[in-house]
């Protein structure tokens, strides 16, 4: 998939990314017993045991995701590399309408650019992973936005066998930093944030 993310920002890079070779894994139902015998004592969801719990709130990625925000994220496959550009065009207590566009090499868009409505508590809800098939461990990562410190999510299908892995920034609510998808212990597709700029 190469066109433009779908409805609901982090699930439309997850699902571009993992259509293309931001699937997050299943998310059918998982109860916290198979959870805790897959992956020991996972941290779940307060409200939730059937989920990992999510690495923000809505109301952190409320108070972040600002009007004017934008995020540069480069995401390649063995098609090629994609770059796309996310703006917040908008923003009020309930959500915000977010501008997508994918950019040419000298970083101006290309196509269509579509602006999308999303619920504060929809793009939360996009980083929610059963336990029975996903692990959430502390982590600190290299990327180009620097050094950074959060949580690494890995999520396993257990129908097709792939594994996602999903690092959130704990400093930058909102969508994976980094993020890759392999089959058989090979990455198929990767995607990096690589500008991130917010209005002061």
């Amino acid at each position: 998939m190469t066109g433009m993310p779908s409805r609901g920002g982090l699930a439309a890079l997850v699902l571009a990314l993992v259509s293309a070779a931001w699937g997050c894994g299943p998310r059918g139902p998982a109860s916290p017993e198979a959870g805790a015998a897959a992956s020991g004592s996972p941290e779940v969801e307060p409200g939730d045991p059937t989920i990992l719990r999510r690495p923000f709130t809505a109301e952190q990625i409320r108070d972040e995701w600002v009007e004017g925000l934008t995020l540069v994220l480069v995401r390649t496959t063995p098609e090629g590399r994609t770059q796309q550009r996310w703006t917040v065009v908008s923003a009020d207590a309930d959500g915000a309408e977010i501008e997508y566009a994918i950019l040419d090499a000298a970083g101006s868009p290309t196509g269509e650019v579509k602006v999308e409505r999303s619920a504060w508590v929809e793009l939360r809800d996009h980083a929610s992973f059963p336990v029975g098939h996903s692990r959430r461990e502390p982590a600190s990562r290299e990327t180009p936005l620097g050094t950074l410190e959060g949580w690494v999510y890995t999520v396993e299908d257990p129908e097709d066998g792939s594994v996602n892995e999903m690092f959130f920034a704990s400093s930058l609510p909102g969508a994976p930093v980094l993020m890759s998808m392999s089959r058989s212990g090979v990455v198929a597709a990767r995607m990096e944030m690589v500008e991130r700029r917010r209005p002061e």
